[in-house]
């Protein structure tokens, strides 16, 4: 497959979750008395617009520039591993999130991801990066924003 018609492929697909996004936003989201004012769908809504144009974007830059030249095969299967590994994370991660909740799924994922794909073997920085960032992630936006974190059903931590 050419990168043209990668690119293309890519936008379209882009494309058509961008409207399926906008779609959903509009028929689960609920407004807020008057329509004029932005209310609850506003976030949702712009991030569907905000892929709706990345989607544009990369199609359009698929028509502008010389086709550069083929690469080997072993590059495009080393690309669709890391994207499956990507897939594989983020289902590992809802599951974990599901019956852990946030701060045991969230260490195990970073501590795996920091060890698997950084590939990084110095036990301290593994230990520091899978503590330390959940752990400010929970103080910044748990303590300060008042955000509410998912609580698991085997280990319920509700700090």
């Amino acid at each position: 497959m050419t990168s043209r018609r990668r690119d293309l492929l890519l936008g379209g697909v882009f494309l058509v979750c961008a409207l399926l996004w906008c779609w959903g936003v509009t028929v689960s989201v609920p407004t807020v008395g008057d329509e004029a004012r932005l209310g609850p769908r506003g976030f949702p809504m712009a991030a569907g617009v905000l892929l709706g144009l990345l989607g544009l974007l990369q199609v359009a830059t698929s028509f502008v520039g010389a086709e550069p030249p083929a690469k080997p095969g072993s590059r495009f299967q080393r690309h669709f591993i890391a994207a499956l590994e990507a897939i594989g994370f983020l289902v590992l991660y809802a599951l974990l999130l599901e019956f852990f909740g946030f701060l045991i799924a969230t260490t195990a994922m970073i501590g795996l991801g920091v060890t698997i794909v950084v590939k990084e073997r110095n036990h301290w920085v593994v230990l520091g990066m899978s503590i330390g960032l959940p752990l400010a992630i929970y103080l910044v936006l748990g303590k300060f924003l008042g955000v509410y974190f998912p609580v698991g059903r085997l280990l319920n931590f509700a700090f």
